[in-house]
C-alpha cells in the first residue's frame, strides 16, 4: 500500500477515535453541563428511534433519553433523589420544559452526526418537519 494512503488512513482513523471521546457543554437546566458523545450501538439504536417516532411525544421521548444518555450528570443517582425521580430519564423533565428539550435534543443530535447541520438561516422547527 502507498505510504501516503496508507498515513492518511491512519491519521482518519486516529481522528475517528479522538472525537468519539469528544466532550462539549450544553446548557441544561440553566447550567452549562457537558455531554459526550454517543458510541456506535448507540447512535445505532438513536437511528431507530428517530425513524420510529411517530409524532410530537415520540420525538420529545427520544430527544429526552438523549439528552440523559448524553449527559453524565444527569445520571447522578444523588441527583435523582434530589430532585425526587424513581425513573432516571424525569431528571431531564424536571430541569428542562418541552420545547427546551426539543432544542437540545436537536442540537446533540447534530453534534453526534445524526442529522444533517441546518441551513443557513433554517430555524429548528423548519429542520424538525425536514428530517
Amino acid at each position: 500500500m502507498d505510504k501516503k494512503l496508507l498515513d492518511a488512513l491512519a491519521a482518519r482513523a486516529e481522528q475517528r477515535a479522538q472525537a468519539r471521546t469528544e466532550v462539549k457543554p450544553f446548557e441544561i437546566g440553566g447550567q452549562m453541563l457537558d455531554c459526550v458523545k454517543l458510541t456506535g450501538s448507540q447512535q445505532l439504536e438513536y437511528y431507530g428511534a428517530i425513524a420510529e417516532a411517530g409524532g410530537a411525544a415520540d420525538t420529545i421521548g427520544v430527544c429526552t433519553s438523549l439528552i440523559y444518555d448524553s449527559c453524565p450528570t444527569l445520571q447522578d443517582t444523588e441527583l435523582h433523589k434530589t430532585l425526587n425521580v424513581t425513573d432516571p430519564y424525569d431528571a431531564v423533565r424536571r430541569l428542562m420544559d418541552v420545547p427546551e428539550i426539543d432544542t437540545l435534543g436537536g442540537q446533540l443530535l447534530r453534534w453526534n452526526g445524526l442529522l444533517p447541520d441546518k441551513a443557513d438561516g433554517q430555524t429548528e422547527e423548519d429542520t424538525a418537519k425536514n428530517s
